[in-house]
């Protein structure tokens, strides 16, 4: 029967992944030009923003998803949960907005306003001067016509290639921050040991540009996308972020079923240990470069040990 559902569950995940690739062209392609072509958009740079800005409606729908989880505590989602950090290493008295312990909600909405602040800080507000820092550097070379609308072949080469650059510009960063002299800003984002969707917006300014705005831009910069590539892909970096973040482990996931992917409770195990598995969206790096290794082991062991069998 398990084996049966993870099938079920695999196909939903893959029949997800299909639909961003497939559908979406489809459904965006007859509106594309007369969106952008709007009198308030003329300007070329007023529509790179607005496009970068579509991150603000993908985080949105998430939290409108993950909120009644959060909140319900339903068994059939409950069993996916994989925040409780004791099993990683971790804390066993950290935030979480569900504790009897008043203190500990209070930590939860403490940190959970500090990260809204910075997410409409960085998003808000650093995410167009970089932009507008790129246009002036760079020129405008981004084309919004449907005119030269990208076949399926050129948007599965895009979507890699932007994929991989990305992840290993993300993965060096990301192992990179680790160090003493630039943890003193990514240790922001590890004030959450337990994640929630919050947990993944929630950077230091100068952390997230060199973890995040510099990986997104060298990927950019290189491959030079059409405008409705990027906006498919920067739907998939951020469901994939918000994946790592949320808590729980689904098996519906469509940025997890495919061949080295990065699993959720490879981050989670990171917020917690604070060691290793420096990836996101892939594996691939973290197996190259050796830095899985250290969950690997704890995995083993969880695996030899029942009462750790479910996080």
């Amino acid at each position: 029967m398990e084996g049966s559902q993870n099938v079920l569950w695999r196909c939903v995940a893959i029949a997800q992944t299909l639909l961003w690739f497939f559908g979406l062209p489809l459904l965006c392609k007859p509106y594309w030009e007369s969106f952008w072509g709007h009198p308030l958009l003329s300007h070329p740079l007023t529509k790179q923003v607005l496009l970068n800005w579509m991150g603000f409606l993908y985080f949105a729908t998430a939290c409108m998803l993950m909120v009644p989880i959060y909140s319900l505590n339903l068994p059939f989602f409950e069993q996916y949960r994989i925040t409780d950090a004791s099993n990683y290493g971790g804390k066993t008295d950290d935030f979480d907005f569900r504790s009897e312990r008043k203190e500990v909600r209070s930590r939860f909405w403490e940190l959970t306003r500090k990260s809204v602040f910075l997410y409409l800080f960085n998003y808000g507000i650093l995410v167009p001067v970089l932009t507008v820092g790129k246009y002036f550097v760079l020129g405008d070379n981004m084309s919004f016509s449907t005119e030269d609308w990208p076949t399926y072949e050129e948007l599965a080469v895009q979507n890699i290639a932007l994929t991989l650059i990305h992840e290993f510009g993300f993965y060096w960063s990301h192992r990179l921050a680790h160090i003493p002299s630039l943890y003193r800003f990514h240790k922001v984002h590890h004030e959450y040991k337990q994640n929630t969707i919050m947990a993944s917006m929630h950077e230091h300014p100068i952390d997230y540009i060199i973890t995040i705005a510099g990986p997104a831009l060298l990927s950019v910069v290189i491959v030079q996308p059409h405008s409705f590539t990027l906006f498919q892909w920067i739907a998939w970096v951020i469901v994939a972020n918000i994946d790592d973040h949320c808590g729980y482990e689904f098996p519906w996931s469509p940025v997890r079923w495919f061949y080295m992917a990065g699993g959720t409770d490879m981050h989670e195990y990171h917020h917690s240990g604070n060691m290793g598995c420096y990836a996101s969206k892939l594996a691939l790096y973290d197996v190259a470069f050796d830095s899985k290794r250290h969950w690997q082991n704890w995995r083993e062991r969880r695996l030899k040990t029942p009462s750790l069998s479910k996080g």
